[in-house]
């Protein structure tokens, strides 16, 4: 739920303060939840921490990009700040999260990654150039890859996190738009994909780093092997997807977990909690 300081920034912003509040579902990384401001239903989003602050600043100007593009991404509706909080504010979107489907509709679950294949294909290739420098994902894995040094792991984990943020891939010449943080897990379903969710580690980039997480998503969530086949039939039917030969998604997924990592350090469960993802992914079968 949203901190009063939070509620307060909103309502000297809006003149009023928000009602009928309800918790949202999903990860750790901002306090969120349902709110109606003036008669809409609207998705708040709020940060005190500077790291997540700067996310929700960069979510925001990629959604004003996305404004009018096709694609599924929730409306940006206002982003207010003061001295210590930031506070995004997003039109609400109708459909379940997708991680619901795992339980309440697995029979439903290769329509949804066929979806999502279709979704990301039309990201990769919608005609947006980058509006800086910095939001090259090739900047952010140079970044990442120096922060390494910092990390309180083994030099097993190390070595391989940064090899993973070595793979060309990071430097591909062809940048396309990428989301970030694709997977069931950051898209709304009501019989269709009605939001792709979470754009804040979003850049360009080389697609085949979206199609590696969907698929260490996948791997770590135990799904059946022919969801990852759908998903790239989706993906085909609008575009080739590129090559993706399981070696290559695990190094990339590293890479990936590697950021994230470096974005947790300082908050105790999320670190826990990825630094056990890290050692499980370093460990995975890729070969099965």
């Amino acid at each position: 739920m949203l901190p009063q300081p939070a509620l307060d920034l909103l309502a000297h912003h809006y003149g009023a303060p928000p009602g009928e509040l309800a918790p949202t579902f999903g990860g750790f990384s901002h306090h969120s939840a349902l709110a109606t401001i003036g008669r809409r239903r609207c998705v708040v989003k709020a940060a005190e921490a500077a790291p997540k602050r700067a996310d929700l600043r960069h979510e925001a100007r990629v959604l004003a990009l996305l404004r009018g593009s096709g694609l599924p991404a929730p409306a940006l509706l206002a982003l207010a700040e003061d001295a210590a909080w930031t506070v995004e504010v997003l039109k609400f979107v109708p459909g379940a999260n997708g991680l619901h489907m795992l339980a309440s509709a697995p029979a439903e679950l290769e329509r949804v990654y066929g979806a999502l294949g279709r979704a990301l294909a039309a990201v990769h290739h919608i005609p947006l150039a980058p509006p800086a420098q910095d939001w090259l994902l090739a900047e952010r894995a140079g970044q990442m890859h120096k922060a390494l040094a910092d990390l309180p792991i083994d030099a097993e984990l190390r070595a391989a996190l940064a090899t993973g943020l070595e793979h060309p891939a990071w430097r591909s010449p062809d940048a396309r738009l990428v989301h970030g943080d694709a997977g069931i897990h950051n898209l709304l379903w009501d019989g269709r994909i009605t939001a792709l969710l979470d754009w804040e580690w979003a850049g360009w980039g080389e697609p085949l780093i979206d199609l590696a997480w969907v698929w260490w998503t996948m791997r770590w969530r135990s799904l059946p092997g022919r969801m990852w086949p759908m998903f790239l039939a989706g993906y085909a039917a609008e575009h080739t997807p590129p090559a993706a030969e399981p070696a290559t998604l695990h190094t990339l997924a590293l890479g990936q977990i590697a950021g994230i990592l470096v974005r947790a350090q300082g908050q105790v469960g999320a670190w826990d909690e990825w630094l056990r993802r890290a050692n499980w992914t370093l460990r995975l079968e890729i070969g099965d």
